[in-house]
């Protein structure tokens, strides 16, 4: 296929969902916490005594806008 200067390059995929954890569901005393990190739905929690528990909260979902630009950001018409 000729793209022209309009060959796709980038697919972007937006996402608007709260991803909520029930601490105390989780057996977790936000005391004992030292940090925490959400990835990808998964909240990883550092214990102040060195444990390091991930919490899977499921699927984070599909998008709900899917766009596909060229290399200039450009939207490319037809493949949206």
């Amino acid at each position: 296929m000729d793209w022209g200067n309009n060959k796709p390059r980038y697919i972007e995929a937006l996402h608007t969902a709260p991803i909520t954890f029930d601490l105390e569901e989780l057996g977790i005393d936000f005391d004992s916490v030292k940090d925490y990190d959400i990835k990808y739905g998964d909240l990883t929690v550092t214990f102040k005594d060195g444990t390091i528990k991930t919490y899977t909260n499921g699927d984070v979902g599909y998008a709900y806008q899917e766009t596909i630009y060229d290399s200039d950001w450009y939207e490319v018409e037809g493949l949206n």
